[in-house]
């Protein structure tokens, strides 16, 4: 079992660092840093769900999905710091202020975590909780790359180039990063396949199976 955590450890950090190959430093880096809190989260949430015989409430899902999420933005603030000074080059990710990654390791968090949580609700528990943490992290990163361009960049006053822009983003980082750590998670994560005889919020769950 312990090395199953292990596995699950090092199998989302390597999803993340490879969603963020691209741009490897630092952006692989903190995409690693990320999936691996992020596995915290869902780590807390199977010993919760092995020792109450129940999968855990949707509040308390949504709870752990923010302080692992913390975590990891905490994490990936620190990294963006301690390579703010590498040289990037012309076709790149920004320098980004220490709030930005803090802000998205909450919002990554919660909608990971909580995409994983609900699982539990569906027959077809990997492709329902790859469409929704793709199609979530996807909508996270465009509306974020819209706001914080259009805030930032002055020059980008040409709407459509900012929606372009803000389309194009998310698939070279944030769907990349939710596709590998749902698989990666699915895989190792001791928790994903549930008995059929564990309850959801007190009342009885349907089997799962992928």
């Amino acid at each position: 079992m312990y090395l199953r955590y292990i596995g699950l450890f090092l199998g989302t950090g390597l999803g993340g660092i490879v969603s963020g190959l691209l741009w490897l430093v630092p952006n692989g880096l903190m995409g690693g840093a990320l999936g691996m809190s992020l596995s915290a989260g869902t780590l807390w949430l199977g010993v919760k769900q092995t020792r109450e015989g129940a999968t855990p409430s949707d509040p308390y899902a949504l709870l752990t999905g923010v302080a692992a999420g913390l975590l990891g933005g905490v994490s990936m603030a620190a990294i963006s710091v301690l390579f703010a000074g590498a040289k990037r080059q012309e076709f790149g990710p920004p320098v980004l202020p220490v709030w930005a990654p803090l802000v998205m390791g909450v919002l990554y968090g919660v909608v990971l975590l909580w995409s994983y949580h609900k699982r539990v609700t569906t027959r077809r528990p990997l492709w329902h909780t790859l469409l929704k943490a793709c199609g979530l992290c996807f909508l996270l990163k465009a509306v974020a790359t819209f706001i914080y361009v259009g805030l930032t960049e002055h020059h980008a006053s040409d709407l459509k180039n900012l929606a372009t822009v803000s389309a194009l983003s998310p698939l070279v980082g944030a769907v990349p990063f939710a596709l590998l750590w749902v698989l990666a998670t699915a895989w190792l994560d001791p928790a994903w396949s549930l008995p059929p005889t564990v309850r959801q919020n007190g009342a009885e769950a349907v089997p799962i199976r992928s």
